[in-house]
């Protein structure tokens, strides 16, 4: 069969599969696009796009390429994209007459033995057969190959793995086309938070590296700024694990859901941990559940699952001091931290192209706009949520378009988004404040208590007025997300829930309707009464506001025991003295109720006590009190984690001095019973080395605080030899993680375009 033939049977074996909606991809990511094909086609190393005036090569290689067994096309290849914006529309000769003179002039160099050309127009058999005769009697050229939209949406539909290096085909085509049921409903529910985001994806650096740490650690954490695109690289990682890999894909929403709907008879499951540590601040109680469920982790990832976790940098700073790390080491090996400004000149311009062509803006707006696009996309503040907005009319009612009104669009972004909601009808604003106060997550179909309708009311809005901005509102400030069959009300983005809280805490009406509605476990999240410690505060609450909210939260901690942990952390990390001082005024046995327990890391109580000692509100026997409970734990459990100042902070150097003589004399010359004792404790529903983390890693710590002791050193190294030996009897078969997918070879790893042609050219067309 030659070269004709085999496009025949192409074009015969077009029919069944889908069509994608290339012509919205634009000219330059159209070019991305068919590198990656050619890269799959060709199985070769292709060099990266040329730019426009580099004697029409927009991407090339030298070598062989075998369509099929027997055949073989050899020599150069010369591959050119012939784009166009119309849908529908048909290649023909007339349309290519620039590109045969190039061609000419490639052949006469030998760069075009194989003449190869992309369109993401159609192509019928007569403009077929006419075009490659037209190039083929080009002296020089052997062979003229076409594919047309048909044959390009055939490789996406036939190759998952050119669906993951290209992620945002997702959003082009029928997904019922391309996915089975069952991988077809989770990839809805993917892309159900993200709205239409995913059809303006833009492969980056960042994307890449994610997908290295998937495939070769089963597990990647996103960390950076907000609105830099964390949860849009999670997504594409996501449907491109349903897609490759056939992962059962689960956006679990904290370690206890990833712990109920682990399953080891399903080894191929993918979890997305959006905000895994906290949403705008950090949440104790999540970070801490997670120590508990890190060895379920590791093992998941033994049995295959993979991984994405994604996290505002500073959040993970602060959860830092509460994550048992060595319970997952590879937290630290996988890490890909996105900095918005180190994204490239053309990932900036890429992904601002994306969002402003496919935007709901009116073409008067982009005309208005695209002489400044260049100078948006090179500021300093530029982020992709910036690019959203500047898409999206809802955000640019009042923008100037001028270079000064855009640069202060881009500058203040949260100062401008203040002022839309401000602007908003009161059923808008009552919306958004409704899915504020329930923590950024408004079941829908909306069932309010009687705070909340109140709450509502007193904004001037009632609750037909709050369902019909919801709908509204959505796909702009609010989106409605599906996720495990139930729907949700959700921001758009965090930021729109960060502008809010700067309202709050400017307007006292607000102030009173927040502090009065809201539930106080959301409450103990956001707001700080005098002494934050950590960074993304929502809301300070003003000292003459402090009654009324301790009233809220004694009434919340008598419920229920487990309350208390969430009151302490509370307490501890975002309370200042006066705060505190009045608080122990109304509860005068809350001092005396506090106790330690190991491990000392995760007691919330411990918290309280550091910080009642820090302020100088720790009575001076309360504190003795808790001494001979650390002294006894260190033995016992045993736990050293009051070596650290910074997890146990009420203890003098010589009373860590005195309990180390404690754990030196009692503990260390009887390691051997307390191993067997460990031992015989053992459950086989945990692995043997998770099990015995805590002791032996309390063991390296005395021998780094012991260092100077020849006596206990010998003991402490006996006594991990020992356990090492109890982990390998106890240790059941494990099965091998498998070598890495060769996924992210660096054969797409091609050089950048270095195009002279604007990618904004035919933003507005």
């Amino acid at each position: 069969m030659d070269i004709p033939d085999i496009a025949i049977a192409m074009r015969s074996a077009q029919a069944s599969h889908p069509t994608f909606e290339l012509h919205s991809l634009g000219w330059k990511a159209f070019q991305h696009l068919c590198v990656s094909v050619a890269s799959e086609v060709w199985g070769q190393v292709v060099q990266g796009f040329f730019d426009s005036h580099d004697g029409g090569r927009d991407g090339a290689f030298y070598g062989t390429w075998i369509p099929k067994a027997g055949e073989a096309l050899e020599g150069s290849f010369a591959a050119q994209c012939k784009f166009s914006q119309k849908p529908n529309r048909t290649l023909k000769l007339s349309d290519l007459r620039d590109e045969l003179s190039k061609a000419a002039r490639l052949a006469d160099r030998g760069l075009a033995d194989n003449y190869i050309l992309f369109t993401n127009m159609q192509l019928t058999g007569n403009s077929d057969g006419s075009i490659r005769a037209a190039f083929e009697r080009i002296q020089g050229i052997k062979q003229c190959v076409i594919f047309g939209c048909e044959r390009i949406s055939q490789f996406i539909q036939e190759s998952p793995r050119l669906r993951m290096l290209v992620p945002r085909v997702y959003g082009l085509g029928d997904l019922g086309q391309i996915l089975d049921h069952r991988a077809y409903a989770q990839a809805q529910e993917i892309l159900s938070a993200l709205g239409d985001d995913m059809t303006k994806f833009v492969i980056t650096d960042a994307y890449q590296s994610s997908a290295k740490a998937i495939v070769e650690h089963g597990f990647v954490l996103l960390l950076g700024e907000p609105a830099c695109g964390k949860s849009s690289i999670a997504a594409a990682l996501a449907l491109g694990a349903l897609d490759e890999w056939g992962c059962s894909t689960i956006k679990a929403r904290d370690a206890n859901d990833f712990v109920v709907h682990s399953n080891p008879h399903e080894p191929k499951q993918f979890f997305w941990v959006d905000d895994a540590f906290g949403a705008t601040q950090l949440d104790w109680q999540s970070a801490l559940q997670w120590n508990s469920a890190f060895p379920h982790v590791r093992a998941a990832i033994r049995r295959g699952a993979r991984f994405v976790f994604t996290s505002r940098d500073y959040i993970y700073r602060n959860a830092r001091n509460l994550l048992k790390e060595s319970a997952l080491p590879i937290l630290n090996e996988s890490q890909v931290v996105i900095r918005v400004e180190q994204l490239s000149k053309d990932e900036r311009e890429q992904i601002l192209y994306n969002h402003i062509r496919l935007g709901s803006q009116p073409s008067e707006f982009k005309k208005s706009v695209k002489p400044h696009l260049s100078a948006v996309a090179g500021h300093t503040r530029f982020s992709p949520e910036i690019a959203r907005r500047l898409g999206n009319p809802a955000f640019t009612k009042k923008l100037h378009l001028t270079a000064g009104g855009l640069s202060d669009f881009v500058e203040h972004p949260v100062e401008l988004l203040q002022e839309v909601i401000r602007t908003l009808d009161a059923g808008s604003r009552a919306a958004i404040a409704l899915v504020f106060m329930r923590g950024g997550s408004l079941a829908s179909p909306i069932a309010l208590g009687e705070e909340e309708k109140m709450a509502i009311a007193l904004l001037g809005a009632t609750q037909a007025d709050v369902r019909k901005s919801l709908m509204a509102l959505d796909g702009s400030l609010l989106v409605r997300v599906q996720q495990q069959g139930f729907h949700s009300w959700r921001a758009k983005h965090p930021t729109i829930l960060d502008a809010f809280a700067a309202l709050v805490s400017e307007d006292r009406e607000l102030m009173d309707i927040y502090l009065a509605g809201t539930p106080v476990r959301q409450l103990f999240l956001e707001i700080a009464c005098g002494d934050s410690q950590l960074e993304g505060t929502k809301v300070e609450v003003p000292t003459d506001r402090y009654e009324g909210l301790m009233s809220r939260i004694e009434h919340f901690s008598a419920k229920s025991a487990e309350n208390s942990k969430a009151v302490n952390r509370f307490l501890a990390f975002r309370c200042g003295t006066t705060f505190l001082e009045k608080f122990l005024e109304r509860n005068h046995e809350f001092t005396s109720s506090l106790y330690i327990i190991s491990y000392f890391y995760a007691v919330s109580d411990i918290d309280v006590i550091n910080k009642l000692h820090r302020v100088g509100l720790l009575p001076e026997l309360e504190r003795l009190r808790h001494l001979e409970a650390v002294r006894e734990l260190a033995v016992s459990t045993p736990d050293a984690g009051f070596l650290k100042a910074s997890i146990i902070g009420f203890l003098s150097e010589a009373e860590i001095a005195e309990i180390l003589l404690h754990v030196r004399e009692e503990l260390l010359p009887n390691l051997g019973r307390e191993i067997s004792v460990w031992r015989d404790n053992y459950s086989d529903s945990e692995d043997p080395e998770d099990y015995f983390s805590h002791f032996k890693t309390a063991l390296m710590d005395y021998a780094e605080a012991l260092d100077d002791d020849p006596l206990a050193q010998a003991r402490i190294e006996e006594g991990i030899s020992e356990i090492d030996e109890a982990i390998e009897k106890l240790r059941s078969d494990v099965s091998d993680e498998g070598e890495p997918d060769e996924y992210y070879r660096d054969k797409h790893n091609a050089p950048r375009a270095l195009d002279a042609r604007s990618i904004f050219d035919d933003v507005d067309e």
